[in-house]
């Protein structure tokens, strides 16, 4: 469809100031082309948005969407079959399979995949991706990087003991030099014991991120009193940012809830979506929006962290705001009373007493745009 009409919708997305607002939206060959209280178009595909708040697209920044990695599965499984218009895969390739990746996935694709590349140079088609200095091939990035700077926007390592053996913090020492030398963010995916968060937090500069961020393992982000530990606060005060990261075994409620208390909130929501959990216990990107909102973010704070936020950090241009001129992806969603049982990945438990659901999607590439039906949040 060339243009499309969302009537009655009440806006959400705090950074361009609707807050629940009662608009329409004009879409016109793929962006949106006006905003306004009441809009009147003949000829035109319309879409009631009545009872539901309309969104940016969600931009889900930690998928595993390259099917050849021991994780993956295909982009718009990951991406628009579960409400995200805009999907990162978080490190599935490296410099000797990124071309791969992105001829027979990323281009063919119908859900916008941007990639954050895998420092070492196999990406995840073994893992154990660090245990071998000689895995990494500082020249191949950084030719990938120059190549395709339109589609790869940041950097990816994983520091946890299962991933590196015994190199311990060097790989990700020389991860984070890299990143500083390219100019891109570095997401480090923090997790068992060696090395140690506070460690690695030491490693890392402005933009860069670390993901699974309140896991529930050994050495986290709280100390043995229950504060924040003082190397996270500083992190912070650097401008690293604090990712959720659900993923099967990387995120657990209550050292979110802890976490919370203490002032140390999440800059960002993502899924980790990939193989293993994408029946559960991540589903989708509205299932941990869901879990985060409950936990006490209000519903701005949750459409922020996987819209604007995540787009203006990884410098998405015309992605994640309402805003004429910018790529017409929307959701429509509702936010729900409800009583349900959810779980997080290592077996706690949150009785949801609001549960965000995406009912429609609309997604545009060029000049068209498709509307996808009912997506749930469960």
């Amino acid at each position: 469809m060339r243009t499309l009409l969302i009537q009655n919708g009440q806006l959400l997305s705090p950074v361009n100031g609707y807050r629940g607002e009662k608009k329409d939206i004009l879409i016109r060959d793929g962006k949106i082309a006006e905003i306004e209280d009441s809009i009147s178009a003949e000829g035109v595909s319309v879409v009631d948005a009545s009872g539901c708040y309309v969104t940016p697209g969600f931009i889900d920044i930690h998928t595993h969407c390259y099917p050849k990695a021991f994780l993956g599965l295909e982009p718009d499984v990951l991406g628009l079959k579960r409400g995200a218009t805009t999907i990162l895969d978080a490190g599935s390739s490296g410099a000797d399979n990124y071309e791969d990746f992105r001829r027979n996935f990323i281009d063919k694709s119908r859900t916008k995949v941007f990639t954050l590349l895998n420092v070492s140079k196999e990406g995840l088609i073994r893992g154990h991706e660090l245990d071998s200095m000689d895995k990494l091939d500082e020249a191949a990035l950084k030719k990938t990087l120059e190549q395709y700077k339109d589609n790869i926007v940041g950097l990816k390592a994983r520091a946890s003991a299962s991933v590196v053996g015994q190199m311990g913090l060097t790989p990700i020492a020389e991860a984070a030099a890299l990143a500083k030398e390219t100019g891109k963010p570095l997401m480090v995916h923090v997790g068992n014991y060696p090395p140690a968060l506070t460690e690695v937090l030491k490693l890392l500069g402005r933009n860069d991120i670390v993901t699974h961020a309140y896991h529930g393992k050994k050495g986290g982000i709280l100390n043995e009193e229950g504060g924040i530990i003082s190397e996270a606060l500083e992190a912070r005060e650097r401008g690293v940012l604090f990712d959720i990261g659900h993923g099967v075994a990387s995120f657990s409620l209550r050292v979110f809830e802890k976490a919370l208390a203490k002032g140390f909130d999440c800059d960002l929501i993502s899924t980790d979506l990939h193989v293993e959990n994408y029946e559960g216990p991540v589903y989708n990107i509205a299932s941990v929006m869901s879990k985060i909102l409950n936990c006490g973010n209000t519903p701005e704070q949750v459409i922020h962290k996987c819209t604007c936020a995540p787009a203006r950090h990884f410098g998405l241009k015309g992605l994640g705001e309402l805003k004429t001129g910018y790529t017409a992806d929307l959701n429509l969603i509702t936010v729900d009373p409800c009583s349900e049982e959810i779980a997080d990945s290592i077996g706690d438990t949150v009785m949801l007493k609001e549960k965000i659901t995406v009912r429609k999607t609309v997604y545009s590439r060029g000049e068209e745009s498709e509307i996808f039906g009912e997506s749930s949040a469960d």
